[in-house]
């Protein structure tokens, strides 16, 4: 079986990105042909981002020409301009068009020397291309990449672009999305059916944290999204009982001087650092000893996982995807906005090992359920179900 994943880039850094390489790993040791077709031809090729397997096909897509580039400035404004009146929601011609114009016959032409039995469209854009794809017998499904709100509501993926998604969905034979919040948000909203299947942990850790340094841990990229900049008005009110425990942002991005400034504000030098990305962070987890979720939002959350798997009890604000990852006391659930109880889970798990350690237990065992192992099997038997559907 021919497996295709369609998305920019699978070498940056990025939740998409290792879950697209961790479910591609999975099928090419389990023998089938897999290629993962790449839009972003200015990102070069580097299997080391997130230990993409070596027989995993990797297809860039040509590089447009200049004039292209040109149109697609103007599409891209005239989106904007319907995300925020939604003057053209109802017309599919032009919003086919947006999606289409810059990559549409590239992938389509690699599609059609392939000829690939399933595509899967990942994420946004790359979902409604998918969708867009021509091809004889040829199997598309849509995997979305964060929450509902995100995609339909409060974001700029899908929102006031009604007859667009519409013929998407008839056009796929798939759509998956990663909580089962989502699922009943998209039938419940807009009479949409889809799958739920969890993304899987990346990577597996064998030694677990000991639980014994006196460090909190956050990882992920640098935006507002992230809330770091609530997490470190956490930790100050946190440092103002307890001066014992230090705490370690990972990451790259845009908010990075403003995280630098708040941090000296706080006069919290000595106890706050900020990391640039590490290409090995089993070390991180394993050194550390409460990861610190502050999210204003999350499609999933992979971080999470990745924390529980190394052994790390975990504080997390409420969500969807949240609520659905910790089921049996195995993490701390904080009603979103209520810093004050955040602070309170912080310094009641920093004086307290023996409750480390008890919720740390139950994360091991639950973070089983999204073992890359598991996560693949479920993958597997929606590629058998749908190739094996019309034969």
């Amino acid at each position: 079986m021919k497996i295709c994943f369609l998305y920019e880039s699978v070498f940056t850094l990025g939740g998409v990105q290792r879950c697209i390489t961790s479910i591609s790993n999975y099928l090419v040791r389990n023998g089938y042909d897999v290629s993962i077709i790449c839009t972003n031809t200015r990102v070069q090729e580097n299997r080391k981002t997130y230990d993409l397997d070596e027989r995993v096909k990797v297809i860039f897509t040509k590089k447009p020409h200049i004039f292209r580039k040109i149109i697609n400035r103007s599409l891209n404004k005239i989106r904007i301009i319907n995300y925020k009146t939604g003057i053209l929601k109802n017309n599919i011609k032009i919003l086919d068009y947006i999606y289409y114009f810059y990559f549409g016959k590239y992938v389509q032409n690699i599609v059609n020397n392939e000829k690939f039995d399933v595509l899967i469209g990942c994420g946004v854009e790359h979902t409604k291309l998918a969708s867009m794809i021509k091809g004889k017998n040829i199997k598309k499904i849509g995997w979305q990449h964060h929450n509902y709100e995100v995609y339909y509501e409060n974001g700029k993926s899908f929102y006031n672009e009604d007859a667009s998604v519409k013929e998407m969905f008839k056009n796929l034979d798939e759509y998956i999305v990663l909580t089962k919040y989502d699922k009943e948000k998209l039938k419940e909203r807009k009479g949409l059916n889809s799958i739920t299947i969890y993304n899987p942990i990346g990577f597996k850790q064998e030694e677990k944290s000991n639980l014994e340094n006196k460090k909190f841990l956050a990882l992920g990229r640098l935006n507002k999204i992230k809330g770091f900049d609530i997490l470190i008005d956490n930790f100050e009110k946190f440092n103002r009982v307890n001066k014992e425990w230090t705490l370690d942002i990972v990451g790259d991005g845009p908010e990075k001087e403003n995280l630098e400034e708040q941090i000296k504000k706080f006069n919290l030098e000595d106890y706050i650092r900020i990391i640039p990305r590490q290409n090995n962070v089993k070390e991180l987890y394993k050194e550390a000893s409460i990861y610190c979720m502050s999210s204003r939002s999350e499609g999933w959350g992979l971080v999470t996982l990745e924390a529980m798997e190394s052994g790390l009890p975990v504080i997390a604000y409420d969500m969807p995807c949240v609520r659905e990852i910790f089921v049996n006391n195995d993490g701390i659930i904080i009603p979103y906005g209520n810093n004050d109880k955040y602070v309170e889970a912080m310094l009641d798990l920093a004086e307290n090992k023996i409750k480390r350690e008890q919720i740390a237990e139950k994360s091991i065992e639950r973070a089983k359920d999204f073992s890359e192992e598991k996560i693949g099997k479920e993958w597997e038997e929606l590629l058998k179900m749908l190739v094996n559907k019309n034969r």
